[in-house]
């Protein structure tokens, strides 16, 4: 790969995606949390990409999450997330969100020197009880449940700023148009080219539009693997986790996010999205203009996933199953969603919210 190639890609990317994992074990992790929480645990490591995680086992027998933050990642973005999450706690308690656990000196956070010298923020948090739906699927009922959370979510961050609420990272789909060198590790064939062109469609209709819309702080990441569901409930969500992709960006965009992940569904991608949307606009009306472009927004975050995992799986092949887990269903939405009509899914769309 020609070098100007690999550092335009690199710079896309950022420092933080960049960055190794922070250096800590199983046992380190136990002692953090005996001198600093004052707890005796068992640490079980969390498949984590860029982040240490633990799930942290306590002689009591309750469970918590151990979030040690890639030093790559500035700590007032670390902050900004802790924030976040100590804001949902006062604003709707209710939410099924992680809540902060704080130190023995009641701190919600604080720095750690690792063994390689870099610097580490330590967190945490709660544990959410719960199965992924990746592991279990998804229901038309609990389709319904997520878009209305998601919802939920969003309003209750409606009114939180922060000074890392504007930091760029490329999972923001309004950076969608800079994905150019990372399709590089794609070879030269169909996908390749619709990617291209769905890029080339987002530069001209849908950024120059992005800055007028509502703009606010949003999860951005409610995947499927960042759902949990009770399994005696399964039609109803009983977490929502990770909010390590957190941005100041179209609220909209959010819904995209989510909506991209029910467009590799085989009871119909349309339909799948359709459902969400009209839950979510349920509880956070949409305008005409946002779900005008939905259809765009959702797609563009398909190209992200495409993009971004193929780039960083040919990285770092030793960690590229992680990596790609949600590579294979965005190449089945690009299939399944992204070749429907663009004038058909939003009429889909407004029909769905009673806005025909």
């Amino acid at each position: 790969m020609p070098e100007s190639i690999a550092e335009a890609a690199s710079a896309t990317l950022g420092e933080t995606l960049e960055s190794p994992p922070p250096l800590i074990d199983e046992t380190a992790a136990a002692e953090l949390v005996r001198r600093h929480y004052g707890l005796a645990t068992e640490a079980r490591t969390i498949a984590c990409e860029r982040d240490a995680n633990f799930q942290m086992t306590a002689e009591d027998g309750r469970n918590f999450t151990l979030k040690v933050s890639n030093p790559g990642e500035p700590a007032v973005n670390t902050n900004f997330q802790t924030e976040a999450i100590l804001w949902l706690e006062r604003v709707d308690p209710g939410l099924p969100v992680p809540k902060v656990v704080r130190a023995l000196d009641e701190q919600s956070e604080f720095p750690l020197r690792m063994a390689d010298g870099r610097t580490s923020i330590v967190r945490m948090l709660t544990w959410l009880d719960g199965v992924p739906v990746v592991r279990v699927g998804v229901s038309a009922a609990l389709r319904r449940d997520m878009g209305r959370t998601l919802a939920r979510l969003g309003a209750a961050l409606r009114d939180f700023d922060h000074p890392g609420a504007s930091h760029d990272i490329q999972w923001d789909i309004k950076h969608a148009g800079r994905l150019r060198p990372l399709l590089v590790s794609l070879p030269d064939n169909a996908l390749r080219r619709q990617l291209l062109a769905e890029l080339d469609h987002f530069d001209a209709v849908v950024q120059p539009v992005l800055a007028g819309l509502r703009q606010q702080v949003v999860h951005n990441d409610l995947n499927h693997h960042n759902v949990l569901l009770d399994p005696h409930n399964p039609d109803r969500v009983s977490g929502v986790l990770d909010f390590g992709d957190m941005v100041k960006t179209p609220l909209v965009a959010d819904l995209g996010v989510a909506a991209s992940y029910m467009t590799h569904q085989e009871d119909g991608a349309l339909r799948c999205v359709s459902e969400m949307v009209a839950a979510y606009h349920a509880v956070v009306p949409l305008t005409h203009q946002e779900i005008g472009l939905l259809r765009d927004l959702t797609v563009a975050r398909l190209v992200t996933s495409i993009a971004i995992t193929e780039w960083r799986a040919a990285r770092y092949p030793q960690n590229a199953d992680y990596i790609l887990r949600n590579n294979g269903p965005a190449r089945i939405g690009m299939e399944r969603f992204a070749t429907l009509p663009r004038e058909d899914v939003t009429a889909a769309l407004l029909r769905a919210c009673n806005m025909e």
